[in-house]
C-alpha cells in the first residue's frame, strides 16, 4: 500500500507514519508538497477542512497512491474565543474520512497577530517566543502546553479520527431503512 501525504512538513509526515503504519505496517509513506487551495492561515473550520481534503485528493493523485492524507492547521472561533484547530482528511479515491480537534485557547498577543496582522499561527508563536520555524518542531500546542502535548501528537489524534470511516465502514453505510423524509 502506498500512502501519500500532501505536505513536506516533517511533523505532518511523522504523524502520518506513526498512525498509518499501525494500521498498514508494510505501507510506504511518501510526501509531496501540494497547494491546499485555501489561505495560509485558515480562520474557519470550513476552510481548514476544505484545505485538508484538497491536500489529500491532490497528494493521492500526484503520487498515484492508495490513500491520500491531508493535514491542515488553522484557527476557529468558538463561543467568542479564538482557538487553534487542526483537521485531517483521508481519501481512498471514493470517500473521505475527516477528523478534527486540537482546540486550544490562543493567547491575546497571538490572537492579535493572526486576526489583525494576518500572520500564520507558526509565525505569531515564533515572534512571541523569539524562535524560528516552531511549526516544524513542537508547534504552538507544544509551546503553550509546556510540552505536555505537541503539534505532532495533535495531528496523530485527528488523523485517527479521520480514519474511522475507513476502519469501521459498516457503521458509516447509509441505513436503507432510515426515514429520509426529515
Amino acid at each position: 500500500m502506498k500512502i501519500a501525504v500532501g505536505s513536506r512538513n516533517p511533523i505532518k509526515i511523522a504523524a502520518v507514519r506513526n498512525v498509518l503504519l499501525q494500521v498498514h505496517p508494510r505501507a510506504r509513506v511518501a510526501a509531496v508538497e501540494v497547494d491546499s487551495m485555501v489561505s495560509s492561515m485558515p480562520l474557519t473550520d470550513r476552510e481548514a477542512i476544505k484545505g485538508a481534503c484538497q491536500r489529500a485528493r491532490r497528494a493521492r493523485t500526484l503520487l498515484n497512491a492508495d490513500l491520500g492524507i491531508g493535514l491542515e492547521g488553522g484557527s476557529t472561533t468558538i463561543c467568542g474565543q479564538h482557538m487553534t484547530a487542526g483537521w485531517a482528511a483521508v481519501f481512498d479515491g471514493k470517500r473521505f474520512g475527516v477528523g478534527g480537534g486540537g482546540h486550544l485557547l490562543l493567547p491575546p498577543a497571538v490572537d492579535r497577530k493572526i486576526l489583525r496582522e494576518e500572520k500564520e499561527l507558526g509565525t505569531a508563536i515564533d515572534e512571541l517566543i523569539g524562535e524560528e520555524n516552531i511549526k516544524q518542531k513542537m508547534g504552538a500546542i507544544g509551546i503553550l502546553t509546556k510540552g505536555l502535548s505537541t503539534r505532532q501528537r495533535a495531528y496523530e489524534y485527528i488523523l485517527i479520527y479521520a480514519l474511522a470511516p475507513l476502519l469501521s465502514p459498516q457503521f458509516y453505510t447509509r441505513d436503507k431503512t432510515a426515514d429520509t423524509s426529515r
